[in-house]
């Protein structure tokens, strides 16, 4: 964006100014067309993009070690030397692909599961000498003969690398042994996961915690003794917790599991029973307007048959018609 809002100011002054050339008289429009040169070569200095190819950083302990941030947007420049091997090494959840040189006689390039193998190949080619007899010619790796570009495509990213070739007598410390890659917004992206998911276990935690201390809280007594029968491939549709108070049967399940169907369980046949639903923190909560020895919960082919085995244990006071004695219920008429 800022290099398309550049060149679109430039075009209007020069604009300007070839209007401005136009109008006035010979020696003065040459002097100007000068400035005008001038003026463009310099916008279009500041407007041309740069190369900026990202070179890996040597570790502490040996700077033949190297790292390098991976950047889509740029290059990685990688030093190489004839007789030696480097190795890029990615992360290790993704695989190689493919690769691709540009000068494939000059460059040996091999790969196995997040790596890539590579080495600067001398060539040899046919050649006749001063006697006119055919011989192999050897030519070994240059820096200036030999540079040229690596592409690597694997499970996850696309690379693009800048080879050279290092020459000379003496060991360059620049030399990449090893080039290992990070990537800073893969490791932010994670932190961002993990704090996402504390974050949820922790409000999973204070909603169960609320609802337990509100259970604890409550006035009206509680049946708890609850046991299930639970059928092969039916865990899905298990209550994480089961009571009564007397009067309504409670069934909450966490959003992991299925919402089942309830039926009454009584003289060996099921009957279809009234229930409402209200969430409870994380919880869905089944409240069934009975209170029974068995129900029976359907999901599909899942069933699960749930036991009341406290049946009886609370029950409501008749006066106030409600799970506790300090409420009365009132029947308002219109």
């Amino acid at each position: 964006m800022d290099i398309i809002l550049s060149s679109l100011m430039a075009a209007l002054l020069l604009t300007i100014i070839l209007s401005y050339c136009i109008s006035m008289g010979t020696r003065t429009s040459f002097v100007l067309l000068v400035l005008l040169g001038l003026v463009t070569f310099f916008l279009f200095t500041l407007i041309s993009p740069a190369l900026a190819a990202a070179t890996p950083q040597g570790s502490s302990f040996d700077s033949r070690m190297q790292q390098v941030s991976y950047n889509a947007q740029n290059a990685t420049v990688i030093n190489a030397r004839a007789g030696y091997v480097t190795t890029l090494v990615f992360s290790d959840d993704e695989a190689v692909i493919s690769t691709q040189v540009g000068f494939v006689k000059g460059w040996s390039v091999t790969s196995e599961a997040n790596r890539v193998y590579i080495r600067p190949a001398p060539i040899t080619q046919p050649s006749v000498d001063g006697e006119g007899k055919e011989i192999q010619e050897v030519f070994n790796p240059t820096a200036k003969d030999w540079k040229t570009n690596l592409f690597v495509t694997t499970t996850k990213h696309f690379y693009s690398l800048e080879l050279s070739v290092l020459d000379g007598e003496e060991m360059p410390k620049n030399l990449a042994f090893v080039v290992t890659y990070r990537y800073p917004d893969a490791v932010r992206q994670k932190a961002e996961q993990a704090q996402t998911a504390r974050e949820k276990e922790w409000q999973d935690q204070q909603a169960k915690t609320r609802i337990d201390q509100a259970l604890k809280n409550g006035q009206a007594p509680r049946n708890w003794d609850y046991s299930m029968r639970v059928a092969p491939d039916s865990r899905m549709i298990t209550p994480d917790f089961a009571y009564d108070d007397g009067r309504f049967t409670y069934l909450g399940f966490s959003p992991l599991k299925k919402f089942p169907s309830v039926f009454l369980y009584e003289n060996g046949t099921e009957q279809i029973a009234n229930f409402a639903v209200e969430q409870k923190g994380n919880f869905k909560v089944m409240v069934i307007q009975h209170v029974t020895p068995t129900l029976v919960l359907r999901y599909g082919k899942a069933v699960v048959g749930v036991v009341n085995k406290g049946y009886g244990k609370v029950s409501v006071a008749v006066t106030s018609n409600t799970v506790s004695p300090v409420v009365e219920r009132v029947e308002v008429k219109p």
